[in-house]
């Protein structure tokens, strides 16, 4: 008959376990089961944009982000052109 037992052991992602044997103490350590994501899903889209006439929505509600969103400035070779009607500005 084998002397065994069972123990559940929960570590969190930025934990750690330990296992103590006795002096003169015999111990086998197996680990598997199940991994599985906790929180929100992670955000798959661009990190980086830039800024257009039309408002941009990043579709980050509920989810999580692997690092920091950069907007860009508009670049320095786009004009803004406008019409009024009889005149035509460039800016």
């Amino acid at each position: 008959m084998s002397n065994c037992c069972c123990v559940a052991l929960h570590v969190e992602e930025s934990g750690s376990a330990a296992l103590t044997v006795s002096e003169g103490g015999n111990a086998a350590l197996e680990i598997g089961g199940s991994m599985y994501a906790v929180g929100p899903p992670l955000y798959t889209g661009p990190y980086e944009f830039t800024p257009t006439q039309s408002t941009q929505v990043v579709e980050i509600d509920g989810k999580r982000a692997e690092g920091d969103i950069t907007i860009n400035p508009i670049p320095s070779n786009y004009g803004l052109i406008t019409w009024n009607g009889s005149v035509l500005t460039v800016s």
